[in-house]
Parts: structure tokens; sequence; C-alpha cells
């Protein structure tokens, strides 16, 4: 085997790619959402995810208030919008107003419609670390618009996650889009 020579980057998270989402929460009475990176699945059964924010985020206080939050997957059609709301503060603007705002089973986690991907979720675990306000939640409903959805065995299936067209954003600070699809889950090892 040739040597492949390795650069030493420090204490990085080159994590990638790193999904762009609209974490929301009932503030005193308002629908808030910040834009977030630190998200992340921790199990499929039970559908456990988790958001990560900044210690005196906003959006924090209606989430521990209410124990509910949604994630919303913005397409690249919303990056302004997106971008927007983790520039500024729920402390001074209403971002209510920005997008058309939709509730589901459990009435506290408001969830954005032109997000082709909404997932309501009930805060099962929080905690601290550092400076980050970790929320560990179960995922009690999952909405994707319409238009992305195609029934195969009876059961509702996304058409293909190209045409969601995600906010991917990387380390280097920019945004990016998905590209290609190369290949099929748990079938392309069975060449080898």
């Amino acid at each position: 085997m040739n040597s492949i020579n390795k650069v030493k980057f420090g204490k990085v998270p080159l994590v990638f790619p790193i999904p762009i989402i609209l974490a929301g929460a009932l503030v005193r009475g308002k629908p808030n959402f910040e834009t977030l990176g630190d998200v992340g699945i921790m199990g499929i059964k039970p559908p456990i995810v988790f958001i990560s924010s900044g210690q005196d985020h906003y959006t924090n206080i209606g989430i521990l208030e209410h124990e509910t939050f949604s994630i919303n997957f913005p397409s690249t059609k919303l990056l302004s919008k997106t971008d927007y709301c983790g520039i500024v503060s729920g402390h001074d603007v209403d971002k209510s107003q920005l997008f058309n705002i939709f509730f589901g089973e459990l009435e506290t986690a408001p969830m954005i419609r032109e997000c082709p991907v909404n997932l309501e979720c009930k805060v099962i675990k929080e905690f601290s670390i550092q400076h980050r306000h970790i929320f560990i939640g179960d995922v009690t409903q999952a909405y994707v618009n319409e238009e992305f959805v195609i029934k195969k065995e009876d059961r509702p299936r996304i058409v293909d996650i190209k045409n969601l067209d995600p906010i991917i954003y990387g380390l280097d600070n920019r945004y990016y889009k998905i590209g290609e699809r190369i290949g099929v889950g748990y079938q392309e090892g069975k060449n080898l």
C-alpha cells in the first residue's frame, strides 16, 4: 500500500456534511426559530434526535418551558431567511413573521410549512456541556410536504432526497447543495 500523508488540523469537528436546520420553539407565546448545524440522529427505533444550541440562545427558553421543539429542514430556496435566523436573536426580532407556521400534535412546537421536512419532538433529556445546551428529543411525528412523497409498498416514501434540496454547511463557512446519488445503502459492499 502507498503511504498517504496526513496534515494535522487540530481540535476541529470535521464532520461532513452538516445539515442546516431551523429549530423551532414557542417562546413567550410566539413561535421562534434559530439556525443550527448542530443536529443529529441518535437512533431510528426509537426515533431519537438531538440539537445543540448556544447556552444563552432565546429559543432555549421555549424548549425548556414546554419541553418540545421542532426541527425544520429548509430548502435552498429559503437560504436567505435561514441565514437571517442565525444572524438575529429572538430577543430583538420577531422571526414568526418570516414563515407560514403550523402546529402539530404537541401544540407547542411551531413548524414551518415552506420547509419540505419537519420533525415534531418531545424533550426526553436536556443538559449542558461547556457553553452548549443539548436537547435530546423523541420524534413524535414527522411531516413531509406532499409533493415529495410517493406510496411504495403501501407506505409513504420520500421520492428523492435531492428533490428536497436541503441546505448543507461546510466548516469552510459556506453553504452547499446535495449532489448526485452514487449508490444504495447496504448494497454496494456486496460486490467485495
